[in-house]
């Protein structure tokens, strides 16, 4: 059977606006762009789906001549891009059932001029043939009256609407194993096994200082059962600011207003007075502390040891004990240079995939802390915070995060790291290295803390050995510049 995804249409421009993407088959949700997350459910599938996906005018001509080669009983499941199959275990039954299918069937109803059908050759000849809309629209209407209606058990959904595509896209997020997500009549809950984490994350918003909590998004209902805890909040069908940063979708007036939401925020933080030697403890937990204890974990298991060796070969530092030797050094001696005397109460993870933000009324809301159940577990270095938003500007980790990278051997055999259309644009880095100096921030000891970040959550994505090297090419990177500036 032929499977025919149709990306011909461009994506609204309210919605490009917003995602930066010109095709629904290129927007980028739980790391994979929609048109791969479609067609790896095609090719899992146990019928021989012939998977076609057509974008541009060769593309379409391509398949008019293939279905001109076929024979006119050919069965054809065709999906338009901006037909979003919801539930994805529907969708697979549907597809190992189709080989039993009596004629042309539809699948849900139709959205406007578009709708999920089955389909012979000529019927598809011809749909390739439409270009208006209308006409696409009595071409399904005609279609309807002689097709088998078949439900929507696998609940489409039109990405075309802004408030669908939003409310499809705040979804997007995938959950680390441990967690599991609900969202049903405006409130997202979430579980996990973790119940000592879920405590903090129900309770940071009640235990920081009244100003702080206009960030972040009330949290109730706690329930503990069983061995798992949840809590919920405020469904709010906003996209997070990564989703934004890998499509490419900011501009410098989009960008300005995020940075000053998120300075907004930092200038907010209660503050606590501190001596130098607490100071000092802090920053040394945060950084030094944090990546020799992880990166001694990491090198006791089979990817770290492997990851050890090919870095060794072939990294701009050697291994992971060279690396750490050398990281070590460099943020030990930025930290010298530390003169905050005071401690800050922090969100712990402000990166741009816990910031859900709108550019259209600047919206801008903090997701998922580190949590605390008590103030004084919140107070924290007040770099920390600035770090994890800068590794995510200066760092590119949400493109290395959502797979957007390459790692490859150059011509004398060193690893080299290549994002995705070279990362965040070089504009945008500039623009937060400028706000950074206007806040008062000193760009090298932001560098060290995300020396750290880039080094310690090596563990944490241990699932996906693939990404390692890169955050490693990253550390080195980040090594360099310290080296230049110091």
């Amino acid at each position: 059977m032929l499977f025919v995804y149709d990306d011909s249409a461009a994506v609204p421009p309210a919605i490009r606006q917003t995602i930066g993407a010109d095709r629904f088959g290129d927007v980028l949700t739980r790391k994979r762009r929609l048109a791969e997350l479609v067609e790896d459910m095609v090719r899992e599938s146990p019928v021989a789906f012939q998977f076609v996906r057509i974008g541009n005018e060769a593309e379409r001509a391509a398949l008019i001549d293939r279905l001109e080669r076929l024979a006119d009983d050919t069965p054809i499941f065709r999906l338009p891009s901006c037909l979003m199959p919801g539930n994805r275990w529907q969708f697979a039954v549907t597809l190992r059932k189709l080989p039993y299918a009596p004629g042309p069937a539809t699948f849900g109803r139709r959205y406007d001029d578009e709708q999920v059908a089955l389909l012979r050759r000529a019927d598809l000849l011809r749909l390739l043939a439409i270009r208006d809309a209308g006409e696409r629209r009595a071409f399904f209407a005609a279609f309807g009256e002689r097709a088998l209606p078949v439900g929507d058990a696998m609940a489409v959904t039109d990405l075309r609407g802004i408030g669908a595509f939003l409310g499809y896209m705040s979804g997007a997020t995938e959950a680390r194993h441990f967690n599991a997500v609900d969202i049903a009549g405006g409130v997202f809950r979430k579980s996990s096994s973790d119940v000592a984490k879920m405590r903090g994350e129900y309770r940071y918003f009640h235990v920081v200082p009244e100003p702080m909590r206009r960030f972040l998004i009330p949290t109730f209902d706690w329930e503990e059962a069983d061995g798992r805890a949840s809590y919920a909040m405020e469904h709010l069908a906003v996209p997070d600011a990564a989703i934004q940063i890998v499509h490419k979708s900011f501009d410098p007036g989009s960008f300005s207003l995020l940075l000053d939401r998120f300075f907004d925020f930092v200038r907010t933080r209660a503050t606590v007075d501190a001596d130098r030697a607490t100071m000092r403890d802090a920053a040394h937990a945060a950084t030094i502390g944090k990546t020799e204890r992880r990166l001694g974990e990491l090198r006791d298991t089979d990817v770290g040891r492997r990851l050890d060796a090919l870095l060794a070969a072939g990294g701009p530092y050697g291994g992971l004990v060279a690396m750490e030797g050398r990281a070590r050094d460099l943020i030990a001696r930025c930290l010298d240079t530390d003169r905050h005397a005071r401690l800050a109460v922090s969100h712990g993870d402000p990166c741009l995939s816990n910031i859900l933000f709108n550019r259209d009324i600047g919206l801008f809301r903090l997701i998922d802390p580190r949590g605390a159940t008590v103030l004084d577990e919140a107070v924290m270095h007040p770099l920390y915070d600035v770090a994890k938003f800068s590794h995510s500007i200066l760092g590119g980790y949400d493109f290395i995060n959502n797979g957007l990278f390459e790692t490859q051997l150059d011509d004398t055999l060193h690893l080299r790291l290549t994002l995705d259309g070279d990362g965040p644009p070089d504009w945008m880095r500039d623009a937060f290295r400028q706000r950074l100096a206007a806040e008062g921030f000193d760009l090298r000891l932001v560098r060290a803390f995300e020396l750290s970040l880039f080094l310690s959550m090596l563990p944490l994505h241990i699932d996906i050995p693939r990404k390692l090297p890169a955050f490693c090419l990253t550390a080195c990177a980040i090594m360099h510049e310290l080296e230049e500036a110091l």
